[in-house]
């Protein structure tokens, strides 16, 4: 009787089990503004840039960065507690984005970027804001690279 008792006591812990990262992460997002820092220096930008895309993240672990009516496609992955993963499904190397933000509605990432100049004590990120949106309905044709 008493081994009951503390089932009972601890079944709604595991029915009310949050959903995973990667569940809430899939579908549509648009970029909505981004910041930009280095060494001191930020800038945000809240009006449509040039390289602001739809990111459509699916089941199978693709993720599709849409814009101008072309996408380019990324194998992605969730490593750790709030790192995604990116890399090109045509190869290359790999891109992190920090989680600072997921929710139904939000997701904000963070990716540190290289130094432009030569030195130490250098810190350059940026931050882009999501938000959830429908999938883009057009033909898309798949990005091809003019450099190849």
């Amino acid at each position: 009787m008493r081994s009951y008792f503390y089932i009972l006591l601890l079944l709604p812990f595991f029915a009310c089990r949050p959903q995973a990262p990667v569940e809430r992460l899939l579908g549509a997002w648009k970029v909505d503004s981004t910041y930009t820092y280095y060494n001191g220096f930020s800038y945000t930008q809240r009006e449509e840039g040039s390289d602001w895309a739809t990111y459509v993240y699916e089941p199978d672990g693709i993720m599709k960065e849409i814009k101008y009516g072309s996408f380019q496609s990324y194998f992605f992955d969730w490593q750790g507690k709030d790192t995604i993963a990116l890399r090109s499904t045509q190869g290359g190397d790999k891109l992190y984005f920090q989680v600072l933000s997921l929710d139904p509605q939000t997701l904000v990432l963070k990716r540190s970027r290289s130094p432009i100049f030569s030195g130490n004590n250098q810190e350059r990120y940026e931050i882009r804001f999501l938000s959830r949106t429908d999938v883009p309905e057009a033909d898309l044709v798949p990005f091809s690279d003019p450099r190849h």
